[in-house]
Formats: structure tokens, sequence, C-alpha cells
């Protein structure tokens, strides 16, 4: 912690941990440079206390088995190389993730979240383009990364917004991004991006509304919530594929997802040759491997140019096999069950974000593949949240008739 002459105080883990979210949220921005920003900002943030970094890892040791794995199944990989090589990268990555969770508040990380994110809208706006068919894809790649960039955006200024512990023209600003997310979503026309960002943010305000209830009140809704739940589980099982196909066609997409669907079933072939350890991490889109040059080939997409099966319980599967991927639905699942248990308990604006963001990578999950994966700010934000939820519940499990301690006591910037 640095203090200037002027009584403003810098929280140096705050600073590491911006620039290196930085890099990864706007790396469309920065190119190569991006991942070499991160390794320098998550290594000065590992050394910058490494006593703090020690004991975050011994404690939390655990959910390094799964970068563990990625890197073991060089032993059987076809591309072994690749194996280690992302597998290291995916252990760093994971070690920083970690390393955050002992250094930053949950509020915090919701304040320059904010800031991250907010720079990449505003620069979209001031300088994005458009793509073909008139959508908008701001200053990244595609329409899909732009949507999935102002999905994250608005649940973090809701948050923000709700937050009375952050500064006001902070959440003054956040609230300005809540107006303009709709209209930039529309620009994206992605429906799916639209759809999946709605029950997370019903999340954000059911949990602010459960801070002035009663716990017999928080319990009622709690039940409620857990049969509409399960009835909206029933009606996806049985009438799942007619529905999708009705809001597909409603909003003129392709019923197949574009091909998606031919894809999944290509998947699950190769996940049925090798069911337990897969193929290898990150060596099935290989260039010069013939299964993966054919697919290239038959979605007309450069070689190279980190496909994947947009799905991540069948693309994982494929490459680190039901083994690797049951580790990574209990970093999934396993955090969103005990974020929703530690937000039931101590509901605040940055514990719902946390919750409605795991939430978020959840719906996606199933048409795309975000986690988990080397320099990855979503794969960080999963282990984090798993990490946040975990500590925070052991927290009133050790003191269960004393309130929690405030989690927002290290802020980003805060006056003396």
């Amino acid at each position: 912690m640095t203090t200037f002459p002027d009584r403003i105080t810098v929280n140096l883990a705050s600073v590491l941990t911006f620039g290196a979210f930085a890099a990864l949220v706007l790396n469309a921005m920065f190119g190569s440079l991006a991942a070499l920003t991160f390794m320098f900002c998550g290594m000065l943030l590992i050394v910058s206390n490494p006593a703090r970094s020690v004991d975050s890892l011994r404690r939390w040791w655990f959910v390094l088995l799964l970068p563990a794995y990625c890197i073991l199944t060089a032993l059987w990989s076809q591309f072994p190389t690749n194996s280690v090589r992302y597998g290291v990268q995916l252990m760093f990555t994971a070690m920083v993730a970690v390393v955050i969770t002992g250094r930053l508040s949950t509020a915090t990380l919701m304040r320059l979240m904010f800031i991250v994110y907010a720079i990449g809208v505003v620069a979209s706006v001031a300088f994005g383009r458009t793509g073909a068919g008139g959508t908008w894809l701001g200053v990244f790649g595609s329409k899909n990364a732009f949507a999935a960039h102002i999905a994250v955006f608005v649940l973090i200024a809701a948050a923000l917004t709700a937050d009375r512990d952050s500064p006001w023209f902070l959440r003054l600003c956040a609230l300005g991004g809540v107006v303009i997310s709709g209209p930039l979503l529309i620009l994206a026309q992605s429906a799916g991006a639209t759809l999946m960002v709605l029950p997370c943010l019903a999340v954000i305000v059911l949990t602010l509304v459960t801070t002035r209830l009663s716990q017999n009140q928080k319990l009622f809704l709690l039940v409620m919530l857990a049969i509409a739940a399960a009835a909206l589980a029933l009606v996806v099982l049985v009438l799942g594929d007619t529905l999708l196909a009705e809001v597909l066609e409603g909003s003129g997409k392709d019923p197949t997802l574009t091909g998606r669907t031919d894809l999944w079933a290509t998947g699950l072939g190769y996940i049925a040759e090798r069911p337990l350890q897969g193929l290898g991490y990150r060596s099935f889109w290989v260039i010069g491997f013939a299964p993966a040059e054919e697919l290239w080939a038959m979605f007309d997409v450069p070689a190279g140019a980190g496909f994947n099966f947009h799905n991540t319980y069948i693309s994982n599967a494929v490459e680190i096999g039901l083994v690797g991927l049951a580790m990574q639905i209990v970093l999934i699942y396993g955090g969103a069950l005990l974020m929703a248990a530690y937000t039931f308990a101590r509901p605040s604006p940055a514990n719902a974000l946390l919750l409605a963001l795991q939430l978020l990578m959840i719906l996606r999950s199933f048409i795309e593949v975000e986690v988990f994966f080397e320099f990855s700010i979503r794969s960080i934000m999963g282990i984090a949240t798993f990490i946040y939820a975990l500590a925070g519940l052991l927290v009133l499990r050790r003191q269960p008739s004393t309130p929690a301690p405030h989690l927002s006591h290290r802020g980003l910037f805060r006056h003396a």
C-alpha cells in the first residue's frame, strides 16, 4: 500500500491486477503484447508480497490440480510439447487467480473490472467498426466477442450502481454503463447474449432485494426460486429443442447454431474413442492434424485461427477427457453453488456480481468455450469465485455468531 502527499492511497495489488486484467480484456487492442503484459503484471503481483502469495497458494492448492492434470496429459498427448507449454501457462494463470483472492477484496475487484470493461466499451464506441450485415464489432474481432464483453459489462455496471460503498462518481458512471449497454447489445445483433444476460441481471436484483428481508423471508424466497428453477429445468429437458428452434427461427438465426450441432457430433465421436484421458491438453486444434484441418476447411476458417467445438464440455472432454472435465465441472458448478450459498448468507453487490458472472459462464458454456485455458479472464474469475465463496463460508462457519468481516476494506483507491 503506497500513500502519496495528496493523501490518496494506492493499492499496489489493485494496480497490478488492473494491468493484468486490462491486457486480457483488451487483447484485441494490445495484440501480441497482451500475454506479455499479463505475465509481467501477474509475476509482479506474486513477488510483491511473497509471504501472502505463498500462503494463498498453500491454502488453495487443490484448485491447481486442474492445470497440473493438463500438464500430465503430455504423457499420452499426440502433441506433448503443446500440452506442456499451454499447461504451464494455464498453471501460471491459475496461480495469479489464487493470489488475487488473497490480495483483493471482492468489492475492489468489482470496481477495477468496471474500469477495465468500460475502457473497452468507450473504445468500441469511439473507434469501433461494423462487420457483415451491419453488426457492430467494436474494437473486437467478432460480434460474439463484442456481445460477450457488453454482457459482462452490464452485469458489473448494475452491481456497482447498487454498491453504496463505492465513490459516487464511479456509481454514476456505472449507471450510465447500464443505460448504454442495451443499445450496444442490440447493435451486436446477438440474441444469445441478450437472452443470457437477463437471468443474470435478475440474480443481482434478487440479491439486493434480499438485503431488506428477514431470514425467514429469505428462506421462503429461496424455496420459491428452487421450485421455479426445477420447473424451468423440467421444461427445458422436455421441450428444450422445440423452444430453442422457435427462438432461433424468431430471431432469424440458423437452427443448427451456425453449424455447431455438426461440430458437437464430431466432438462426441472423439470423446467416445478416448473417454477418460482425451487426446491431450491443447492437442486437437493443431496445424497439421488432419481432423482439425478438415473442420477448419469445412467451416471456412483459416487454419490455426483458434477454432473450437463451441461447447465447453465437448471441447474440453475431447482434449482432457472426462477426468479433466470433472475437475472443471467442480470449479464451474461448485463455484456457483458455493457463491449462491455465501450470497444468501451475506448479500452484497460484489457477491451478487460474482454469482451472476458464474451463472453467465454456465449459460454460455453450452454454446461457447470460455474456460479453462491460459491468459483468460473468465478462467481467472471462475477460479476466484470458487475461492472467494469457499473462504467466505469458512469464515461464517468459524464465527457463526459474529458478522463476517466486510470485504471492501481494501479499495482500488481510497481517501486516507
